[in-house]
C-alpha cells in the first residue's frame, strides 16, 4: 500500500512539474510569436474617454525581446514623439521641446502616451517570462483551438506591482486575454483580443483593447495595420541618436 501511495505521489508530482514546464513554454512562445526575431509594424492606437477620443498612428521596430523603437507619424501635432526601449530602460523624445528624456523607475507605472497602457506594460516584454512562475489552470476547446488559461504568480523577489496575472493563450500562440490583479487578488485591468487574422504571413492578435476595471467606459485599443517579421533592422536603429533623428 505504501509503495502504491509513493508511486501515485511520484506521478502526481511529475504531472505537476510537466504542466509547469508546459505553461512556461506556452507563455514564452506567445511572447516570441508576437515579436519574432525582429519586426516592423504599423498600428493605430485609439484612446477613448467618456468625453473625448483620439487616434494616433505609429511605426514600431523590434529586435529580440529587449529592443523596441516606437514613433508617432499621425496626427501632425504628435508626429515625431517616440519611445526607445533597451532591456528594461526607457527613453522618450518630444520634438516640441527637442529633448530626450530618460524615464525613471518611479514613473514606470504611469500612463504611456496618455493611454491605458503603462510605461511598464510597454517595456516588460520578457519580464513575465523571467519573473513569474506559470501554471495551467484550465484548457478548453474553442473554434478548433485549444485555449490554455495560465496563472502567472511573480517570484517572491520579483520587482513587479501585480499580485498575479492570468493569461488565455491559443495553441497557435495568439494571446486572447491578459488580466492583471493587485496584491489583494482584485482585477485592475484587462486586455482582450477582438480580431485575429493573418498579417505579414503570420496569424496574430490584430486588435487588442486594454481596459481598467474601475473605468468601464474608458479604454485603449491597438489595431495592427501592417507587419513584417524576421526582417533586417538597420544598424543604429535602437540608439538615442535614432530616437532623436529618424533615419528612415
Amino acid at each position: 500500500m505504501k509503495i502504491l501511495i509513493t508511486i501515485t505521489a511520484f506521478f502526481i508530482s511529475f504531472q505537476l512539474q510537466a504542466a509547469a514546464i508546459t505553461a512556461d513554454e506556452i507563455v514564452r512562445r506567445a511572447i516570441e510569436h508576437w515579436r519574432d526575431l525582429s519586426s516592423y509594424s504599423e498600428f493605430e492606437m485609439t484612446i477613448h474617454r467618456s468625453d473625448w477620443e483620439r487616434t494616433m498612428r505609429m511605426q514600431v521596430w523590434t529586435q529580440g525581446l529587449d529592443q523596441s523603437l516606437m514613433r508617432v507619424v499621425e496626427p501632425a501635432k504628435d508626429r515625431g514623439n517616440a519611445t526607445l526601449l533597451i532591456d528594461n530602460r526607457m527613453w522618450s523624445f518630444a520634438p516640441k521641446i527637442n529633448r530626450v528624456i530618460k524615464i525613471p523607475s518611479s514613473m514606470m507605472n504611469q500612463s504611456w502616451m496618455g493611454s491605458d497602457f503603462s510605461n511598464n506594460d510597454i517595456v516588460r516584454a520578457d519580464e513575465i517570462i523571467e519573473q513569474y512562475e506559470h501554471k495551467i489552470v484550465e484548457s478548453t476547446e474553442i473554434e478548433g483551438h485549444t485555449v490554455y488559461t495560465i496563472e502567472s504568480i511573480p517570484h517572491e523577489d520579483a520587482p513587479v506591482v501585480w499580485g498575479k496575472e492570468l493569461l488565455r493563450i491559443r495553441d497557435d500562440n495568439v494571446m486572447l486575454e491578459h488580466t492583471f490583479y493587485d496584491q489583494d487578488n482584485a482585477v485592475v485591468k484587462r486586455m482582450v483580443t477582438s480580431d485575429i487574422r493573418e498579417i505579414g504571413g503570420k496569424v496574430i492578435a490584430a486588435v487588442e483593447r486594454m481596459q481598467k476595471e474601475a473605468h468601464p467606459d474608458e479604454w485603449t485599443e491597438v489595431r495592427v495595420l501592417d507587419a513584417s517579421y524576421g526582417i533586417s533592422i538597420p544598424p543604429g536603429t535602437f540608439t538615442l541618436s535614432s530616437l532623436r533623428n529618424p533615419r528612415f
